[in-house]
């Protein structure tokens, strides 16, 4: 049985409102893990300015030559 044109538009907007909802959820989660990060980068700056370490690593990793040879030679 076909639906009515009236029970197409009133699915579509059962799922407007759905997406609408986790949309909003999914905002509100981004929003909550942009302050967490916020906060972990405070507390590093703090631990390493209190305790005179360094956590972060200061320059980016390099490659191993050993994954280097093993790709040239495949």
């Amino acid at each position: 049985m076909q639906k009515s044109p009236e029970q197409k538009i009133m699915e579509l907007e059962a799922q407007v409102k759905l997406l609408e909802k986790q949309k909003a959820f999914l905002e509100q989660q981004a929003f909550v893990a942009d302050k967490k990060a916020i906060i972990f980068d405070m507390m590093i700056d703090i631990a390493e300015k209190e305790y005179q370490i360094d956590i972060r690593k200061n320059s980016s990793p390099k490659q191993s030559t050993n994954f280097k040879n093993n790709k040239n030679k495949q």
